[in-house]
C-alpha cells in the first residue's frame, strides 16, 4: 500500500502546486497594477519592479495554498471515484483512514509551508517591500523623475529632465540654483543619474557645462563628470512604525508599551499574531472537509455533485468566518477563541468521521420457500 500512498500523494501535490502557482500569478497580476506607477512616473526599471512584485508572493502563497489544496483534494478523489480506483482500493482492504492518509500528508506539508510564510517570509518580505516603496517614492526621487517639467527643489533650485530611460539614466538635464550665500549657477548636462549617499541625494552628471555670473562676467566651465548636491538629508526610510504585516510573531503577541502606536493598535497587533498561527491550520481543515464528502459518501454512478457542492459551501463558510473573525478580533479580543474554534472544530469533526468505521448494509438472505413449479409458484 506504500506505492498507492505515494501515487496519491504525487497526484494531490502536483495539482496543489499547479493551482497555487496559477492563483498566485493571477492575484499578483492584479495587485501589481498599483506598482505600474513606479515604471510610468518614477522610472523604475523592470528588474527592480519584478523584485518588488516578487516580495508580495509570500502573502499570496499563504492565502491561496489552502484553497488550492482543497480543490486538488476534491479533484483527485473525484477522479479516482469516477475511474473506480477507490472501489478497487477498498476491495483490496484499504480503510477510509488509509485512503485519507495521502491527502493529510500533503496537507501537513502545506501547513509547514504556510507556517514558514506567516512566521518569517511574510513579515520579512513586507518590510523589504515597504522600504523600496518609500525609497522610490521619496521626495527627491519623485521630483527628479518628472519628465519634461520644471520642478522646484527647495527654495533656491529648479530642475528639468527631458527624458528618463528604463535603466534609470536622466537625459537632457538642466539644474539652476541660486543659493542665498553664493553666486547663482546653472548646470546643463547630456545625461546623469540620481544616487543616494549617507549625506543625502546626489546627481552624477556627465558631459556638461557649469555657468555662473559674478563680478559682471559670465564664467563657463566644461566638465566630463561632476556632482550636484541637492541638499537635505537622505530620504531613505530609517525610522517608522512597523505595520502589523511587517512584524514577526513575537512583536505581534507582545506589542510593548513604549510606542504610543503600539498601545493604540495593541488589539489589532495581537489579533494579527493569532491569525498568523491559525492560517497554517486551514490546509488541514480544508483537506479534511473535502475527504469527508469524498470518502464517506456512498458510491453512485451518477456522481457526487451534491457532496462536492456541499464541501465547497462549507469550505467557503470557514474561509469567510476566518476573515471576518480576524477583522473583528482586532476590535474585540474576546473573539480570538472563536477564531481558533473556526479552524479546529471542523478539523476535529472531519477527522472523527474519517476514523469512524464504515457501516456496510447487509443484504437479507434469500427466503427458502421450497421447490417452485414451472410457473414460479412454490409447490404445495
Amino acid at each position: 500500500m506504500h506505492r498507492v500512498t505515494r501515487y496519491m500523494v504525487n497526484q494531490i501535490a502536483t495539482v496543489t502546486l499547479f493551482a497555487t502557482v496559477v492563483l498566485c500569478l493571477a492575484v499578483l497580476l492584479v495587485q501589481s497594477v498599483r506598482l505600474v506607477d513606479l515604471i510610468v512616473n518614477r522610472g523604475v526599471g523592470l528588474s527592480q519592479f519584478g523584485y518588488m512584485a516578487s516580495l508580495m508572493i509570500p502573502r499570496f502563497v499563504a492565502l491561496v495554498m489552502p484553497i488550492a489544496l482543497f480543490g486538488a483534494t476534491l479533484f483527485t478523489y473525484n477522479r479516482m471515484i469516477n475511474d473506480s480506483e477507490l472501489v478497487v482500493l477498498r476491495s483490496a482492504g484499504l480503510s477510509t483512514s488509509g485512503l485519507a492518509r495521502p491527502a493529510l500528508i500533503v496537507a501537513l506539508g502545506a501547513s509547514a509551508v504556510c507556517f514558514a510564510m506567516t512566521l518569517y517570509l511574510m513579515p520579512a518580505a513586507a518590510k523589504e517591500l515597504r522600504y523600496h516603496l518609500e525609497e522610490t517614492r521619496s521626495q527627491w526621487g519623485a521630483a527628479l523623475l518628472q519628465e519634461g517639467k520644471f520642478t522646484n527643489i527647495g527654495d533656491s533650485a529648479t530642475m528639468f529632465v527631458r527624458e528618463r530611460t528604463p535603466g534609470g539614466d536622466l537625459l537632457g538635464i538642466l539644474y539652476h540654483s541660486q543659493p542665498p550665500d553664493q553666486d547663482p549657477f546653472t548646470v546643463i548636462a547630456e545625461r546623469g543619474a540620481v544616487v543616494e549617499t549617507s549625506q543625502g541625494p546626489r546627481i552624477v552628471v556627465l558631459n556638461g557645462t557649469r555657468q555662473s555670473f559674478s563680478d559682471g562676467r559670465m564664467h563657463l566651465v566644461r566638465f566630463d563628470r561632476s556632482t550636484i548636491d541637492l541638499g537635505g538629508a537622505s530620504n531613505a526610510p530609517e525610522n517608522y512604525w512597523d505595520q502589523p504585516e511587517e512584524r514577526f510573531l513575537s512583536r505581534l503577541l507582545n506589542p510593548g508599551t513604549t510606542d504610543p502606536n503600539d498601545v493604540y493598535y495593541r488589539d489589532k497587533l495581537i489579533a494579527e499574531g493569532h491569525g498568523r498561527l491559525v492560517l497554517p491550520l486551514l490546509p488541514l481543515t480544508y483537506a479534511a472537509i473535502a475527504l469527508v464528502f469524498m470518502l464517506r459518501a456512498s458510491f453512485s454512478r451518477r456522481g457526487n455533485l451534491a457532496g462536492i457542492l456541499t464541501a465547497v459551501g462549507l469550505m467557503t463558510a470557514v474561509l469567510v468566518a476566518h476573515l471576518s473573525l480576524l477583522n473583528a478580533a482586532g476590535r474585540n479580543p474576546s473573539l480570538l477563541p472563536a477564531l481558533w474554534a473556526n479552524a479546529l472544530i471542523p478539523l476535529a469533526l472531519s477527522v472523527t468521521l474519517l476514523l469512524k468505521p464504515r457501516r456496510h448494509k447487509r443484504r437479507p438472505p434469500p427466503r427458502d420457500d421450497g421447490p417452485a413449479d414451472a410457473a414460479g409458484q412454490p409447490a404445495e
